[in-house]
């Protein structure tokens, strides 16, 4: 793998870090992530809708040229973290 690979997964810690302290809950790191039960909907696939919100960001991106709040290279960020933290959430359920 290329040294890149492995900095950008430094740079997703710290992402993930820095948000977590913003959306989490003492004790529960993925507390709002997990909110998503309460619309009736797992929280593996509540972290995936907010994911495709990213994906229609970028979508927008392709067609405009330019995103108003955030950049392409955030929404790829958040759009790793979100698969990573659906991952997490999956197997909490124990589906594989």
């Amino acid at each position: 793998m290329s040294e890149r690979f492995y900095e950008i997964l430094d740079e997703l810690r710290v992402l993930h870090d820095r948000k977590r302290a913003d959306y989490g809950r003492e004790g529960d790191p993925l507390a709002n992530v997990r909110g998503s039960t309460e619309w009736g909907i797992a929280p593996w696939v509540g972290a995936m809708v907010r994911v495709s919100d990213k994906v229609r960001r970028l979508q927008s991106f392709v067609q405009k040229g330019a995103l108003a709040n955030e950049s392409a290279a955030d929404s790829l960020r958040d759009i790793a973290v979100y698969a990573i933290i659906a991952l997490i959430l999956l197997e909490e359920e124990h589906i594989t």
